[in-house]
């Protein structure tokens, strides 16, 4: 999947329009999102910015450790 950050003017009809194609997954609390190829097509035919992230800048915030038992 790819991970991408969109501005917080855009987000709301950004985030609409890539529902329309399929899911859209909150990855970090940044906010970050995992989206579909073609809903980076449609971001760019509909004239939205966004920026496409590297896996690790935003798996840290996820990052689980064992608990000692």
């Amino acid at each position: 999947m790819i991970a991408i950050r969109i501005p917080k003017k855009q987000w709301g009809k950004a985030w609409r329009a890539m529902i329309e194609i399929g899911p859209v997954r909150l990855v970090a609390s940044d906010p970050i999102y995992e989206v579909l190829p073609a809903q980076l097509e449609l971001l760019n035919a509909r004239g939205f910015s966004y920026q496409v992230l590297k896996p690790d800048h935003f798996r840290k915030d996820k990052q689980r450790h064992a608990a000692s038992d």
